[in-house]
């Protein structure tokens, strides 16, 4: 898509701009929404009702009850608190298993739930980047308190098994979390069909504001707050709601589930990218043989320092990154391949492309028109 000022940006699964609905709603809203949403007088119940509105929509978006949606500040802090809230849930169960390839905000809780005496282990990812069901099998058991499993990878944009993994941790009697940020809004909400007992949701993955997210959990499920000293949220995350940015969100999340039809056009859009990117350049794509979300590509150019290209790219008008925004700036193979055990075929790196609503097939000719000036500076 293209900013204002010209530059073209690629990079929609670090995060996305402001819809413009969004955008006119979240400027409204904070001139308009400053009462406190749990102050009993006429202001304060405006800004509750506008509290509520969001929480219908952002509902609407996953296929959730109003009820079951808790605000968060960051889906950082939804994860935390959906796994701290499913280990205090469990007290007798002192097992956790998380997927190798989560989310930093999930992966580095590890230290913090062994301190509380909770076994915490990896499971293994295939080579395209996909959990192995036979293994996660083979660890469940009565003791496994939690299984945190993302819906979509952020990187490869490989969706991940979970309505399968949903179905074993419930013949198991374990908790499932889904970390859902980067799938929401690009393909169909897993809550039905894995039903898991959380999900996390942040709004500035699509084209919401940052500073705002939301944990959705299953009724029944343990919740265990993290901030205490307040009832807000139903007593499960205490702190006066940003009545602003939820609206905003809930506007966001409303488009998004209206647009969700687009992504047919996006995945046709990256395919194209690739074909080119390989018949061109020798590309080495990842995760291109199993089902992912539409608007991600994850590829190696032979010979090429990714974070070079990355550097090269952006001094030409291009935004892309070497995956993660959390891992930015990282030279080598990425993570995520080795977890996958492809390490060998990106060791100088590799580059990640992510489409938006707004990104056109103009955008991306001028990028392969831009790549081999880009190449040609950072050959290893």
């Amino acid at each position: 898509m293209r900013l204002p000022g010209g530059r073209i940006y690629l990079d929609c699964n670090a995060t996305t701009p402001l819809a413009p609905e969004a955008l006119a709603d979240l400027q409204a809203r904070l001139g308009e929404c400053f009462a406190n949403p749990s102050s009993s007088y006429r202001e304060g119940k405006a800004a509750r009702e506008v509290l509520e509105r969001a929480r219908g929509e952002v509902a609407a978006l996953v296929g959730s009850l109003p009820g079951e949606v808790v605000f968060t500040g960051s889906g950082t802090e939804a994860n935390h608190l959906a796994l701290q809230s499913a280990v205090a849930g469990r007290p007798g169960r002192r097992r956790v298993l998380l997927s190798a390839i989560e989310h930093p905000s999930i992966i580095g809780q590890r230290e913090r739930l062994e301190a509380m005496g909770v076994q915490v282990e990896e499971l293994p990812v295939d080579p395209l980047g996909r959990l192995e069901l036979p293994r996660m099998e083979a660890l469940m058991g009565e003791d496994v308190a939690v299984v945190s499993l993302m819906t979509a990878h952020n990187e490869t944009g490989v969706l991940q098994p979970v309505e399968a993994v949903g179905a074993a941790c419930r013949r198991w009697g374990a908790l499932f979390h889904t970390d859902a940020v980067q799938a929401m809004g690009k393909v169909a909400s897993p809550w039905g069909s894995a039903g898991p007992d959380y999900l996390s949701v942040a709004a500035h993955k699509f084209y919401g504001p940052k500073g705002v997210a939301a944990l959705v959990v299953r009724e029944g499920a343990p919740v265990h707050p993290l901030l205490l000293g307040g009832g807000q949220e139903r007593g499960r995350r205490a702190s006066t709601e940003a009545v602003a940015l939820v609206s905003a969100m809930g506007v966001a999340a409303r488009l998004a589930l209206d647009g969700l039809g687009a992504a047919a056009a996006l995945g046709a859009m990256r395919d194209r990218l690739e074909a080119k990117l390989v018949a061109r350049f020798g590309a080495v794509l990842f995760g291109d043989r199993v089902p992912r979300l539409p608007n991600t590509t994850f590829f190696a150019i032979p010979g090429a320092d990714a974070a070079e290209l990355v550097e090269r790219l952006d001094a030409e008008g291009f935004a892309l990154s070497t995956g993660s925004a959390c891992h930015s700036g990282r030279r080598g193979a990425p993570a995520v391949l080795e977890s996958m055990g492809v390490a060998d075929l990106a060791p100088a790196g590799a580059l990640r492309v992510s489409l938006g609503r707004r990104t056109a097939p103009e955008d991306l000719d001028a990028f392969l028109e831009a790549l081999p000036r880009a190449i040609g500076a950072a050959r290893v």
